[in-house]
Parts: C-alpha cells; structure tokens; sequence
C-alpha cells in the first residue's frame, strides 16, 4: 500500500501535527503544545479534533505563517 503525505495531496484539507512540525523545523512536543492551545483558543489557525487525533486546516495554518505570500 502506498503512503500519501498529506502536505502533498492536493485534495486534503488538513495537516498532522507531525507535518506542521516539519513545516516549522520544530519538535513534535512543541508542536503538539502549539496544537493544544490552538484548539482551545481557536488562535492562530484552526484545530479540529477527531478522536484522540488533532488536525491543522490546511489553509489556516497556511495563512498563519504566510505560505503562498508574495514578498
């Protein structure tokens, strides 16, 4: 079976906390912390949480660290 990576895949719309610690170059602890408190604040981008399982909106967190921005 193949693996899809999810900062990939055109038709996902959401990231991992493992592909926004990528994404930032930090540790998975900080951004799971990162994660949390964005899920109880609802600042700087979006959280959902399915289960156990916390998901980034794509496009949210896409706009919170200026991705796709002209300079």
């Amino acid at each position: 079976m193949k693996t899809t990576n999810t900062m990939d895949s055109p038709q996902c719309v959401t990231l991992t906390v493992e592909d926004t610690a990528k994404i930032l170059g930090i540790s998975l602890s900080s951004a799971y912390t990162m994660t949390e408190k964005a899920y109880k604040t609802g600042e700087p981008f979006r959280v959902i949480r399915i289960g156990k399982s916390y998901r980034i909106m794509k496009k949210s967190f896409f706009d919170y660290i200026g991705y796709g921005e002209s300079a």
